[in-house]
């Protein structure tokens, strides 16, 4: 499931008043990221050719065989630990490897998901889209050790986009990284753009940006 292909079943299949209604409340911002964690999971759980939905997935390693002389036995995996500084490392232990927020099996192949959360009320905050970009060089980090890996990066935001803040998505969104963002506010092919040619100003609604490793 490409990026675009993502952003198009959210589009048609779920009531983006459920968001509004959340994702307006300051007060619930601490609870947004489980939240909007729970709405996808929801959303994509029974969905045509989608099964296995869990949470917390964690990042495999190619697989090693066992020896081809012990009959029967299983064959072991490796996990995927990343950690910012020292970068992807292959690891035994399930307890110390990465997880992802939720996954699921898309017509047979794994499709995993990092999410973050914020607000562009009164203005996008910088902190926040730094966490989003952190998330985009992790995954990127974790597709290169395991090229089998699809990961998309989620970054679900509320609020109004002016043209300051719009140049804070040159870093996400550029001729190197391309990420896609559906504005719920627009319908049909119109929602779905690239994220530095977003819709500005209007009136506070969801948002949801993806980068795809």
């Amino acid at each position: 499931m490409n990026t675009h292909a993502l952003l198009s079943f959210v589009q048609n299949n779920y009531d983006f008043r459920r968001a509004d209604l959340i994702l307006s409340e300051e007060n619930l911002k601490k609870c947004w990221k489980q939240w909007v964690t729970a709405e996808l999971v929801h959303l994509f759980n029974g969905a045509e050719h989608v099964d296995i939905v869990q949470t917390e997935v964690h990042y495999l390693d190619a697989e090693i065989k066992g020896d081809n002389d012990s009959v029967g036995e299983k064959p072991l995996q490796n996990y995927l630990q990343y950690h910012r500084k020292t970068g992807v490392n292959v690891v035994v232990d399930k307890r110390s490897a990465s997880r992802c927020d939720f996954g699921f099996r898309w017509k047979g192949s794994a499709q995993m998901f990092e999410i973050r959360c914020g607000s562009s009320v009164p203005s996008i905050n910088k902190k926040e889209l730094l966490k989003f970009e952190e998330d985009i060089e992790r995954i990127d980090a974790l597709k290169l050790k395991n090229p089998q890996l699809r990961i998309t990066s989620l970054f679900a935001f509320y609020g109004i986009i002016s043209n300051k803040d719009a140049v804070l998505f040159k870093a996400i969104d550029n001729g190197r990284r391309c990420t896609f963002v559906l504005d719920s506010s627009l319908e049909g092919s119109t929602s779905i753009a690239r994220l530095s040619q977003m819709k500005r100003a209007g009136e506070p609604r969801l948002c949801l940006a993806a980068y795809s490793a």
